[in-house]
């Protein structure tokens, strides 16, 4: 039995028993009257670092007598992974950030299974796509139990990450004048489940043509401006779920924009480690006086 090192994650699980027909499994040796065996329904497919995701493991009763008493399930996570596992209904006798001993099987009657259905919340930052091996679940019940289908072992296979690019308008523009200046500021947030690790995304900002950026802040990361000054590429710091970016922007009003009309600056932020890359666009409209 294997219980892995502390890794920094977070998992649900749900704990279900369900009593079906057993399924025969190949087996050697004598027939045993105490035959608790175990197998793993990993999950599929592949989910992004920090999603929450449901597998199964399944504990059937192969031999002749019924568990009086509850017998011992330790499921553990793949050692290079990281998530916590935790019931969400009923008692953990123990478990840590990647493992969990839990009692199962009891009155549990011959040629019928168990099937106890988990979620599992792998840690953000992980690195994929990747297959992550090394996933155990052992059922104990008694020392002369069958010793040949007791333990079952599990690969996690963790798709590329998925960053949710989010842009909100926290500071509208004010009305401003042909060929005076103009500014706003827009929130740039990581909605998950995953950090953006090892891809980094951006913001684009378009202006259309006789209108033009001035500055951007904060000054410590600085976009970048197109030679006619109509377009702004900003880097993407916000790499951890959940974090967010303040980032303002001044611009000049084209002094040909027709009065009573408007100026719409385009926004797009980018989160290129989606399988499928991410973009979400925010159009901002600066009153023309």
């Amino acid at each position: 039995m294997r219980i892995p090192a502390t890794l920094a994650a977070a998992l649900a699980v749900v704990l279900v028993p369900v009593t079906a027909q057993a399924t025969p499994s190949p087996r050697s040796g004598p027939p045993y009257a105490r035959d608790l065996a175990v197998t793993v329904a990993a999950p599929n497919p592949a989910a992004p670092p920090g999603a929450t995701v449901p597998f199964t493991v399944v504990v059937c009763n192969h031999g002749t007598e019924t568990p009086q008493t509850a017998a011992t399930l330790v499921v553990n996570g793949p050692p290079d992974e990281g998530m916590q596992i935790s019931p969400e209904t009923g008692e953990a006798t123990d478990g840590g950030w990647n493992w969990i001993r839990v009692p199962v099987a009891e009155g549990l009657q011959p040629h019928t299974c168990s099937h106890i259905k988990l979620r599992s919340r792998t840690i953000s930052g992980l690195a994929g796509p990747k297959s992550y091996p090394g996933g155990t679940a052992e059922v104990s019940w008694d020392g002369e139990q069958n010793p040949a289908d007791n333990l079952a072992t599990w690969t996690s296979e963790i798709a590329a990450p998925v960053t949710g690019a989010y842009l909100s308008l926290v500071r509208p523009p004010l009305p401003a004048a042909p060929g005076n200046p103009a500014d706003f500021e827009v929130e740039e947030r990581n909605l998950g489940p995953s950090t953006d690790y090892p891809w980094r995304g951006r913001l684009v900002a378009q202006l259309p043509p006789g209108s033009t950026f001035l500055s951007s802040a904060p000054e410590g990361l600085a976009c970048v401006f197109s030679a006619d000054g109509t377009t702004a590429t900003c880097p993407d710091t916000v790499s951890n779920t959940w974090s967010w970016l303040n980032r303002g922007f001044a611009v000049r009003v084209s002094p040909t924009a027709p009065h009573g009309s408007t100026v719409t600056a385009t926004l797009t932020y980018e989160a290129p480690a989606d399988p499928a890359p991410h973009a979400f666009v925010l159009k901002v409209d600066i009153p023309v006086l």
